[in-house]
């Protein structure tokens, strides 16, 4: 995945975004992707305090490229 691509999350459904940054740190094992969400999922918002801005820094098993068609 790179910046610019359309994804999903791998655990809540109906929940998008796009990756708008992407980070392979040399200390820390796998890439880091940092996605704005496009709509939030109810169950998944309530998993954030009401500060979150609706980005956030996530691993490659919690998103997944999304379908396009």
């Amino acid at each position: 995945m790179k910046v610019g691509d359309l994804i999903q999350s791998s655990a809540f459904v109906g929940q998008h975004g796009i990756i708008i940054e992407h980070r392979h740190p040399e200390t820390i094992e796998g890439s880091w992707y940092h996605v704005a969400w496009l709509k939030l999922n109810r169950h998944y918002a309530l998993s954030h305090n009401k500060d979150w801005g609706r980005h956030e820094w996530c691993r490659s098993h919690e998103i997944e490229p999304r379908d396009k068609s």
